[in-house]
């Protein structure tokens, strides 16, 4: 083989070579680009622990468009590694509902709206939205003297028990209406959701109408 027919050889492969790394390069930043573009998640989750439980509000969305509405999440959750005996204590920082009738409801918690941009401080002096219609709602009011909380678990026997199986404390509230003067949906503009639990604990979400 002459030296001429070396030296083009020796040159096709380093051009193949030069090929194929570009080529690599090109997919591996194809790649990144597809990773990159994932839209990331729009719920905002909080927590506030009382006497070892952790009431746990969370929003699917912060922000949302005129005439949807936005879903709240609750839930009790034992942060102990022992079954934690809990009474009900009716200590609620604020009034807050599950639905239009309170006494249907076994969950130790629920929420309420307020206009703007409420935190604790001046919780008392927020002006409230109702988000529930009224409706005619049962007399009757269930007794309820605690819960027996399952460790690690938000899975609870409601007390008395007569042998009842524990259940999950959890809820759903989706909020969307504004039922304060006259039906309906919420105007644009900012809201507060609180959450709250009759231990006193106290969650703070964020949502705008747009």
């Amino acid at each position: 083989m002459t030296p001429s027919v070396l030296t083009f050889l020796v040159m096709v492969l380093i051009i193949a070579a030069s090929f194929a790394v570009i080529a690599t390069q090109t997919r591996g930043g194809t790649g990144s680009t597809d990773t990159q573009s994932t839209s990331p998640s729009t719920s905002i989750t909080s927590t506030s622990v009382q006497h070892g439980l952790e009431l746990r509000a969370d929003l699917n969305a912060t922000e949302i468009p005129f005439g949807e509405g936005v879903q709240v999440s609750l839930s009790e959750f034992n942060t102990l590694q022992v079954v934690n005996n809990v009474s009900s204590s009716r200590a609620w920082p604020v009034q807050v509902s599950l639905g239009p009738c309170e006494n249907t409801y076994a969950q130790p918690f629920g929420v309420a709206v307020y206009l703007g941009h409420v935190v604790e401080q001046n919780l008392s002096q927020g002006q409230r939205v109702s988000i529930f219609p009224i409706v005619a709602c049962p007399l009757f009011l269930r007794l309820i003297t605690g819960y027996e909380f399952q460790p690690l678990s938000d899975l609870a026997v409601v007390l008395p028990s007569s042998g009842a199986a524990a259940t999950p404390l959890v809820g759903n509230v989706t909020v969307r209406m504004d039922y304060s003067s006259q039906v309906r949906p919420l105007s644009p503009g900012g809201y507060t959701i609180v959450a709250a639990d009759e231990w006193g604990a106290l969650v703070f979400l964020y949502v705008a109408v747009v």
